[in-house]
């Protein structure tokens, strides 16, 4: 009988330690996520803004496009969210592009709220 409990104690004690790692697994996975979520976010924005511009230049996507660019190749130590706000402010974009660029940025602020 003690053989018994003795291999239930084992199992529960081997799927304790195997949950534990687990949650350790997965919460690094969710921290590294995090943490370039900006990056991926501000990559997400600028290919909407080349594919919405295409080859033509165009004067109000030109500085969007060149300081996310900038901020993406670490020339910039912060992400543009001004430069993306008075943008979406001023409505000259698709509605497409705007809505993208909204649900970015919200994105991005809902990591200072939780």
């Amino acid at each position: 009988m003690s053989d018994f409990w003795f291999n239930i104690l084992l199992e529960i004690g081997l799927l304790v330690l195997l949950g534990v790692l687990y949650y350790f697994y997965q919460r690094k996975k969710i921290l590294s996520y995090e943490a370039d979520k900006g990056p991926l976010l501000m990559g997400y924005i600028l290919q909407c803004c080349l594919s919405e511009r295409g080859e033509d230049p165009s004067p109000d996507l030109d500085p969007v496009i060149e300081v996310l660019d900038d901020y993406l190749h670490h020339k910039s130590g912060s992400a543009p969210v001004a430069i993306i706000q008075h943008f979406i402010k001023q409505g000259k974009g698709s509605v497409e592009l705007l809505a993208v660029m909204k649900e970015a940025l919200n994105e991005l602020e809902g990591d200072g709220k939780k």
